[in-house]
């Protein structure tokens, strides 16, 4: 079960923290998986790299946060789908804090070019993800994140939870001490835990490279509408199949 009542920011969750390295099994599964979507796109996969904006790829979300069909970048290869899914639902056993419940997962491209986004939180305070590189992350387009002092005041972390969309980051180290901004070089095939209402952005891609990352995202409230005291963009509707940043 999840947590029945609205988790407040807590410093000492935020941040990235590596779990280790795919098996080679699962990392054929996830090679796989994003060669039968580029397959599955066509033309579109190059038309989306040359617009410059980081973008994700939708493969599966929770049917409760969908509207239709369409908000799904579906794996036309039902094999490959159904070890994908297996090897994500064995993952957050694995490697996201207790209790944590699956609700969607897919890939992030940023592209060579692209433009910085806007410092956030993903989706609400009270959501983690699992990244796994599938191509570097390197200090020219890996994302950066914010780590915060544990004696950051209440009212602080709650202006932040008030908007996660474009957290104003001017406005939060005016209310502390000091703020640690921090970058996430890795591997391929690391697998890298970003814990809950960790503030981060993508960051233009000035490498040679586009950058890849296949993501699960993981909740741990059971009942929004009860228990989280927010609104975001990304409560109110469920997200397309392929979206930019």
């Amino acid at each position: 079960m999840g947590d029945k009542k609205y988790i407040k920011l807590n410093p000492a969750k935020m941040g990235f923290k590596f779990r280790g390295v795919v098996p080679p099994k699962w990392q054929s599964i996830l090679l796989d998986a994003l060669e039968a979507l580029k397959r599955d796109m066509g033309a579109s996969w190059n038309s989306r790299l040359l617009e410059k904006e980081i973008f994700w790829l939708n493969v599966w979300q929770d049917e409760d946060d969908l509207e239709n069909d369409s908000d799904i970048m579906k794996i036309s290869d039902p094999e490959i789908a159904k070890a994908l899914d297996k090897w994500c639902r064995k993952a957050v056993h694995k490697y996201c804090a207790q209790n944590a419940i699956i609700d969607g997962y897919g890939f992030v491209v940023n592209p060579i070019g692209s433009q910085p986004q806007v410092w956030h939180i993903d989706y609400t305070t009270d959501v983690a993800v699992v990244w796994i590189p599938m191509t570097p992350f390197t200090e020219k387009n890996a994302t950066q994140y914010i780590t915060l002092p544990s004696d950051t005041p209440k009212d602080v972390l709650e202006q932040v939870a008030s908007d996660v969309d474009e957290v104003d980051v001017d406005a939060l180290a005016r209310g502390v001490d000091y703020l640690i901004v921090q970058q996430v070089v890795a591997k391929p095939m690391s697998v890298l835990y970003m814990g809950r209402g960790t503030i981060h952005r993508g960051i233009r891609n000035t490498g040679k490279d586009h950058r890849v990352a296949f993501f699960i995202s993981v909740h741990f409230i059971k009942d929004y509408e009860k228990n989280y005291p927010y609104d975001s963009d990304s409560l109110r509707a469920s997200e397309p199949s392929i979206e930019s940043f």
